[in-house]
């Protein structure tokens, strides 16, 4: 039974405490967050032990997970390397690369399994889509999108800005788009290959709300071009459109529901058929085989990249590489 130990008390916390419990492996035993209250309050859920500092915590556990903030990752992963812990990182990875880069140095010198936690790698619908495009159905890939419509008050917003909360900040936020989308960018190059240029757009549309709220975003990789769209603002419907286009067609995830359109036929619905691991039991599989995670320090630092290049157009109005 693996000790599990989690830096970062927020709202995220908790998937990887039940993704942990659900594997029958691992348990978390000891959590630490620089606020005393919140990291209370999950000690007292989870029947596990509040540390003194990052540095007991560690000591005391076998895998640590970090889920603070972006900003405050390079500390910890530092920490826990330099202690051959293994480690499970939240996204994104780090606001800047030469933090990243100081991350992949420290669990390579290590020798530790290091993995971010992209969670639509291991999402079943959109791994059948990748499915799909692998086994050559929809022919050679010419494109992909992600289509995120995720409304949120304008209230909420302007509390979120107003009450100056680190996702306020481009400082400490890594900008918005690395602090929302990191995990739609992660598939996007899972489906495209490794990214090579960036043109996006940042716009606001919430009144009385400074920062971008809608982002379009245009990506072009070894195999194809990628299309980001994303509002967050409260004047859309939910929404999740994902697809993947191919000389031969498409196949596409809208409503739950992964639809196969082969080129001159009919749309036809794919059964969602594969059983991907979660996370947590695929970074397990990963410790006890010696084996690279899909999502390891190599792909985070490919997603940051695009991230940053993004950060630049916005301002820039040009084209930028990554």
């Amino acid at each position: 039974m693996y000790r599990v130990g989690i830096i970062g008390c927020g709202g995220i916390a908790s998937s990887h405490q039940k993704g942990f419990a659900d594997t029958g492996r691992a348990q978390v035993t000891a959590v630490y967050d620089v606020e005393a209250a919140a990291m209370k309050e999950k000690a007292q859920l989870w029947d596990a032990e509040p540390a003194g500092g990052a540095d007991e915590l560690i000591e005391s556990v076998d895998i640590v997970a970090i889920c603070s903030p972006g900003f405050a990752h390079r500390q910890y992963v530092e920490k826990a390397a330099a202690a051959g812990r293994h480690i499970l990182c939240e996204k994104p990875v780090a606001l800047s690369l030469d933090d990243a880069d100081a991350m992949r140095a420290a669990v390579r010198e290590a020798g530790v399994k290091f993995m971010v936690g992209f969670s639509q790698r291991y999402d079943p619908p959109l791994v059948q889509m990748r499915e799909v495009q692998a086994a050559g159905r929809i022919g050679g890939t010419v494109s992909a999108w992600a289509r995120l419509h995720s409304p949120a008050s304008s209230e909420r917003w302007r509390q979120i800005e107003q009450t100056g909360h680190w996702r306020s900040s481009m400082e400490l936020s890594g900008g918005r788009i690395n602090e929302f989308c990191s995990h739609s960018i992660n598939w996007l190059l899972w489906v495209l290959g490794r990214p090579h240029t960036v043109y996006r757009r940042a716009l606001r549309v919430t009144e009385g709300f400074d920062l971008d709220d809608a982002d379009y975003a245009l990506l072009q990789c070894e195999e194809g071009v990628g299309l980001l769209e994303v509002n967050r603002h409260a004047g859309v419907a939910q929404e999740q459109n994902y697809g993947i286009m191919g000389h031969g067609g498409s196949v596409v995830l809208k409503d739950g529901a992964v639809r196969l359109t082969p080129m001159d036929e009919e749309t036809v619905e794919v059964p969602i058929d594969v059983t991907p691991p979660t996370k947590q039991q695929h970074f397990l599989d990963c410790i006890e085989n010696d084996a690279e995670p899909l999502t390891g320090i190599e792909d985070a630092i490919d997603t940051l990249r695009v991230c940053v290049a993004f950060n630049r157009s916005a301002e820039s109005g040009q084209v930028e590489m990554c």
